[in-house]
């Protein structure tokens, strides 16, 4: 049972991070405690919520009314330290009053913020829709297919490679001088709809691919670059090697690194692509123009008009996918609900078109059944979801 020190820090923590005057070393804090528990991110998800809805509105265009709220909310609490130890509920009383004005938070502590999550709700009752898992399927130079979980070897030799494969993991190793042998010869590695791989390429270049995805590499990179073919999306840790540039081609876009850390999406059915630059540097070409990304920066390329705009980016909700992590930024529920159904392998039928504009925060653990993320979206906003096997219908509450 935590005291109402502990209570008043990450209600502390939250407010500085919803007010944008946050440090570093504070996010990390609070990053932590996210991490603790999933029941936290959906307690944070109901205060941002509430927020959008604006219930304190005009709080956060004032940090020093912020601050001001929440000493007069710790000299109120300081008598009554007892009766606020009886429950973790009563945190969201000290977070409420932290995030909106005092008045909305005596609201709040008339009538406390329930945490329903252990109750069985209707989504609970429904099938199972268990997560995605390593799945690949390889495809070598000869035309010969292998499904990697269904694959009894852990190793082979295959055109001057050796092949090493351990539990979502496939691992190409190069020997010495190779990148001047004059034959290319390609492997694609093919990631289906609830799948998940890690790839090695023989120059030591690291690559996560998520669901529904595909790469096409050389087993032995050769000539003046290296360049591989993605479909889909993509992290890549890119093999420092200033002599051989490295390539990424997309339908419509060609992203050069000479060795640095990033995410490309490009899905064909996705009417945006995007890189996202986590370190280094890196150069994306479209239709003959060519823009330099830095750090924390995303290129978002409209497929239909051909354009592209750069942008600077919280970089750890497009690439948290490799890490386990679904994190979604004010993202509208269309879209998100295609990437869960790339990563679940369901469809879903919105009932309305209006409510697919629905905007919706929130990160989860994305080795969760289904129902529990669907769930916590129906907790704080105005949806309801259906199973029907894998067709998942969305509707208003």
């Amino acid at each position: 049972m935590k005291d109402l020190s502990a209570y008043y820090e990450i209600a502390r923590l939250i407010t500085a991070e919803l007010s944008e005057t946050i440090t570093p070393e504070e996010k990390g804090r609070l990053n932590v405690w996210l991490a603790e528990d999933e029941r936290h991110y959906m307690r944070y998800c109901r205060i941002r919520e509430r927020l959008k809805r604006g219930e304190g509105e005009n709080v956060f265009r004032n940090p020093e009314r912020v601050r001001e709220d929440m000493e007069k909310l710790k000299k109120k609490l300081s008598g009554n330290k007892r009766r606020f130890l009886l429950s973790g509920n009563y945190f969201w009383r000290y977070a409420a009053v932290a995030v909106f004005t005092i008045g909305i938070a005596i609201g709040l502590i008339e009538r406390p913020w329930e945490d329903r999550s252990s109750e069985m709700s209707p989504m609970a009752q429904q099938p199972a829709v268990l997560p995605g898992s390593y799945k690949a399927v390889l495809t070598l130079a000869s035309g010969e297919q292998v499904n990697l979980e269904e694959w009894g070897r852990d190793s082979l030799w295959k055109d001057g490679t050796l092949i090493r494969k351990r539990k979502g993991e496939l691992t190409y190793e190069q020997k010495a001088g190779d990148m001047q042998q004059e034959e290319m010869l390609f492997n694609t590695i093919t990631i289906p709809r609830s799948g998940e791989y890690k790839l090695v390429l023989s120059d030591g270049t690291k690559v996560w691919l998520n669901s529904a995805s595909k790469l096409k590499y050389p087993v032995a990179f050769t000539g003046g670059q290296r360049k591989v073919f993605l479909e889909g999306e993509a992290y890549f840790e890119v093999a420092a090697d200033t002599v051989h540039p490295f390539l990424v081609e997309t339908s419509g876009m060609s992203v050069t690194v000479l060795g640095t850390g990033f995410n490309v999406m490009a899905y064909p059915e996705e009417m945006e692509a995007a890189v996202t630059l986590v370190h280094g540097k890196v150069g994306v070409q479209t239709d003959h123009r060519q823009q330099i990304l830095q750090p924390d920066e995303q290129y978002v390329y409209q497929t239909t008009t051909r354009r592209g705009t750069v942008r600077k980016v919280d970089v750890s909700q497009y690439v948290d996918w490799k890490d386990g992590i679904l994190n979604f930024d004010s993202m509208p529920l269309e879209e998100l609900t295609r990437r869960l159904g790339r990563w679940y392998d369901v469809d879903f039928f919105f009932v309305a078109e209006e409510l697919k504009t629905l905007k919706y925060s929130g990160a989860f653990k994305k080795y969760n059944d289904i129902r529990y993320v669907l769930n916590i979206i129906e907790e704080i906003t105005n949806v309801q979801f259906v199973l029907n096997e894998r067709t998942i219908v969305v509707n208003r509450k």
